[in-house]
């Protein structure tokens, strides 16, 4: 067992949980919307890839460190983009939706 890959992996594990505990506990704008359990969803997937990492680390005796730097690396730029995405669409739609239903309240209020 190579102990820097099991090392490095278990940082990542660690930073993860501590993510979606952070999603539970801190109030931000992700953790208290209409869509928070989106975000820890994403959250709960992102430990499981990190997760998944730190097996392979416990499993393979010869894994090399950059192997784990770069998995996890991409696991945590997917998380990344998923929060993201999910932030600003959510973000365009409520606005549009607010636009729509101040336009419907416009031609509402002419009609009468």
């Amino acid at each position: 067992m190579n102990l820097a890959s099991v090392i490095t992996a278990s940082i990542f594990l660690l930073f993860s949980v501590c993510a979606l505990i952070f999603l539970f506990v801190v109030k931000t704008p992700f953790s208290t919307g209409n869509y928070k359990n989106f975000y820890r969803a994403c959250c709960g997937v992102y430990i499981s890839g990190s997760l998944l990492v730190f097996i392979f680390t416990l499993i393979m005796k010869g894994l090399p460190v950059a192997f784990v730097i770069i998995s996890n690396v991409t696991i945590l730029f997917v998380f990344i983009f998923t929060v993201g995405l999910i932030y600003f669409m959510t973000r365009s739609i409520v606005e549009a939706a607010r636009k729509a239903e101040a336009k419907h309240e416009e031609q509402n209020g002419k009609e009468n």
